[in-house]
């Protein structure tokens, strides 16, 4: 397979939601060639964009201290502490700098704030921040897939395809910035983008590069799922929960049921209200996989003048005075990611992590609206640090045996045959086989099952994945990495025998400090993944030390 096209550059960014953006522009700052790479339009269908737009910061009452305590407490200790002093002393000054950039932040609550259209809250974020790099000279490049990274004792560079055309091209390129965000497309019922499918942990997990807490996956409590509706699978905003009754079918209130606060349940306890919501279910006290959100009482508060968009929206095609809505908890955000230190670096040199695809800041569970605090404070590390050492760095120079080999995959299933399967039904029992056995209640039976589903459903059908299309082709390498996910989110859950934040084992239902304050790391050696447990630093570090 030849290559159309060489492209070079200083720092390669890959993602382009608000930590690859941050990265971008703040290696920009240092005179380097950056090209930022999307495999979506850039800036859109990322789960930056698709948020809430909410950033928290250590404001109104709460002090640097208290905030990192908060992200310690609400992580149930997990949490990498140095990175966690970083974020806590850096997050204010860091979020008053997007001012700078375009970005309009609003304060309510104690926290900041962005808008944008309909459920595009993220949007004011990040759309000022693609304005601003295209300004200052950060090359672009929409649609396009990196498959592979390039390295022997650094990295060199990367391979990818332009999605549309299917024009390969070769990346050249003295560090990397891993931004690709999540993988919350494993599972069943998802409020990600499409896109999210974790192709940042397998390029980095397929270099050697340690992953770190992955059986932690944070649910959204309280998703719509009720079919036929807009906004299926989006989560529910906190003014309505407010004014709501979460009901099993038997009417009962969850809440009181299982001794939930609503106050807390978007801030600290999203874990609490997903276990608790999937017990329901799970104890046959659901409708249809689901619980019943009863609204008796908003249109009476909220008054006819002041209906929300949302509930606008919902009434024009659901009789919402007179029945429940259909609710469940949503795959939301991966805990874990690729292990970091304090500079965004990695075991390799040369490559850097931020955003969601890096794991260690968030613990086994995370504070609400902290995730795009993190991808500020750690975007903007991670493109400091991979300017400067590509300052330092020599040109890349990309031996041909090295790119042959990642190409190797891409030829097979290119040339695969008309027997071969759709990778949108291997998607689907990825989905299935994860939310069935590997979702919020695990059991050691269970990931059992799901360890060899997923290893049956690579024997049978990943390995005759087949593509007439750059789309069916970019499906296909999806797939490939969303099954790689899977296997080690179940391996590492399999492994934690207790249960902790968005981890948590019916047959072990209690936290165990004295034997389980332990990351799980796994690290990829010579085509055999490795899993090994490293204590939790308890040092007792404080912010402002």
């Amino acid at each position: 397979m030849l290559f159309l096209k060489d492209v070079k550059a200083d720092v390669l960014v890959v993602g382009s939601g608000a930590a690859g953006l941050r990265a971008a522009i703040e290696a920009r700052k240092f005179g380097v060639d950056i090209i930022l790479v999307s495999k979506t339009p850039v800036g859109w269908a990322n789960n930056s964009l698709y948020s809430s737009g909410v950033l928290t910061v250590p404001q109104a009452g709460l002090t640097t201290q208290q905030y990192f305590e908060l992200i310690l407490r609400t992580g149930k200790r997990m949490n990498n502490q140095k990175l966690v002093k970083i974020l806590a002393e850096e997050a204010a000054t860091q979020l008053l700098e997007l001012r700078e950039y375009g970005v309009e932040l609003n304060v309510r609550g104690g926290r900041y704030h962005t808008t944008g259209p309909n459920i595009m809250q993220g949007a004011g974020l990040v759309q000022p921040l693609v304005k601003f790099a295209k300004a200052i000279g950060v090359k672009m490049l929409d649609n396009f897939m990196v498959f592979d990274l390039v390295a022997d004792e650094a990295v060199r560079g990367a391979v990818g395809f332009n999605v549309k055309s299917g024009k390969n091209i070769l990346l050249k390129a003295k560090a990397i910035v891993l931004a690709s965000g999540g993988a919350c497309q494993i599972y069943r019922r998802t409020d990600n983008p499409a896109r999210t499918t974790g192709d940042g942990y397998v390029l980095a997990h397929k270099l050697g590069v340690p992953l770190i807490d992955m059986e932690f996956i944070q649910f959204f409590p309280i998703g719509l799922v009720e079919p036929g509706c807009p906004m299926f699978m989006f989560p529910v905003p906190p003014f309505i929960i407010e004014h709501g009754v979460l009901q099993n079918r038997l009417h009962e209130d969850i809440a009181k049921k299982h001794g939930l606060n609503p106050e807390f349940i978007y801030l600290t306890d999203r874990d609490f209200w997903s276990i608790a919501i999937a017990k329901e279910i799970d104890q046959g006290l659901g409708e249809g996989e689901a619980v019943l959100l009863n609204l008796p009482d908003i249109w009476r508060v909220l008054g006819e003048h002041r209906i929300p968009q949302f509930l606008l929206r919902l009434s024009g095609s659901f009789p919402l005075r007179e029945k429940a809505l259909h609710v469940s908890p949503l795959a939301h955000t991966f805990m874990g990611g690729v292990r970091i230190g304090e500079n965004c670096q990695t075991n390799l040199p040369g490559l850097y992590v931020a955003g969601e695809s890096a794991g260690g800041v968030r613990g086994a569970n995370r504070v609400g609206g902290s995730t795009l605090t993190e991808c500020i404070v750690f975007g903007a590390r991670a493109g400091f640090n991979a300017a400067k050492y590509a300052k330092n760095a020599t040109e890349p120079s990309l031996e041909k045996p090295l790119v042959k080999e990642e190409l190797r995959i891409l030829d097979r299933v290119r040339r695969s045959t008309h027997l071969g399967v759709e990778p949108s039904l291997v998607k689907q029992r990825i989905k299935e086989v994860m939310w069935k056995y590997c979702g919020i209640i695990r059991t050691e039976r269970g990931l059992e099952a799901c360890v060899r589903a997923l290893q049956d459903l690579e024997a049978e059908e990943v390995e005759r994945l087949h593509a007439d299309t750059p789309r069916e082709l970019m499906e296909a390498l999806e797939a490939i990495n969303m099954l790689t996910v899977a296997k080690l989110v179940a391996t590492s859950a399999k492994m934690r025998k207790e249960s902790r934040g968005t981890h948590y084992r019916s047959d072990y239902p209690q936290q165990n400090d004295r034997e389980w304050l332990k990351n799980i790391i796994i690290t990829r050696r010579n085509d055999e993944v490795g899993i090994e447990l490293s204590p939790v630093p308890t040092t007792g570090i404080s912010a402002g030390e």
